[in-house]
């Protein structure tokens, strides 16, 4: 296989494993956020991939340039050297350097996704094997295997737990990912853009169907969350 073979095979599966991210559930967070929390998680990525691509670029570059310019040739040995002390000093510190610009917006990211401020509306949500459970405390409503239903516009805070074994709760779109796990409760917040029907599953090996253990957050007006209220406790 020649070079030109490799890089063009390269080439191509990367492009392949690309489309593949972005086409799955999982990328959904990056081409179409619906919460706040995901609009931020979004712009940090994408502020790492801008810092560490630099370095990843210059890094081939300097050992594309070094390969072909110093390796070995009819008649001519291959260039040989070792150790360059102010070299490695600087390709030590400026990444390192890089890395703490970074962790500037990475904690404000985080402070902000795991601050749960005040809310509108307090669910429960437990895991099962191998459905969810939502419960909604101040309204006295509860049922399982049926999707969530929530106001768009609205603050939702989140009591994540389980009753069995360790399950996470992941609707890429929300950009939320948060373990529940038995005997502990974990806290998420979130607030849905617009109406809409996000999907979500699982994503924590729980057992043998925990392919099946599906999310479906059903996002209406707060109109219409109102009416559904109701139904619900006439239980309807």
């Amino acid at each position: 296989m020649t070079n030109r073979t490799r890089w063009t095979l390269g080439i191509l599966g990367f492009a392949l494993a690309m489309t593949v991210v972005f086409a799955s559930p999982a990328g959904a967070w990056l081409l179409h956020p619906a919460t706040s929390i995901a609009r931020d998680v979004r712009t940090l990525f994408y502020k790492a991939v801008a810092i560490t691509a630099f370095f990843f670029i210059l890094a081939e570059g300097i050992l594309l340039v070094a390969v072909l310019k110093f390796r070995a040739k009819p008649g001519v040995p291959a260039a040989k050297w070792h150790e360059n002390l102010k070299l490695e000093i600087v390709w030590t510190a400026i990444p390192t350097l890089a890395m703490v610009i970074l962790s500037g917006p990475a904690f404000t990211a985080m402070s902000y996704m795991e601050t749960v401020p005040k809310s509108d509306i307090r669910i429960e949500i437990v895991g099962h094997q191998w459905f969810w459970e939502y419960r909604y405390p101040d309204r006295g409503i509860i049922f399982a295997n049926e999707p969530l239903v929530l106001p768009a516009g609205k603050k939702i805070a989140a009591d994540i737990t389980s009753i069995d074994v360790v399950h996470s709760w992941f609707v890429p779109d929300f950009g939320i990912k948060r373990d529940a796990n038995p005997g502990r409760i974990n806290h998420v917040w979130f607030q849905v853009d617009a109406p809409g029907t996000y999907e979500g599953q699982c994503a924590e090996l729980c057992g043998v169907l925990h392919a099946q253990m599906f999310i479906t957050v059903k996002v209406v007006t707060p109109e219409e969350f109102d009416r559904w209220v109701e139904q619900k406790k006439k239980g309807a």
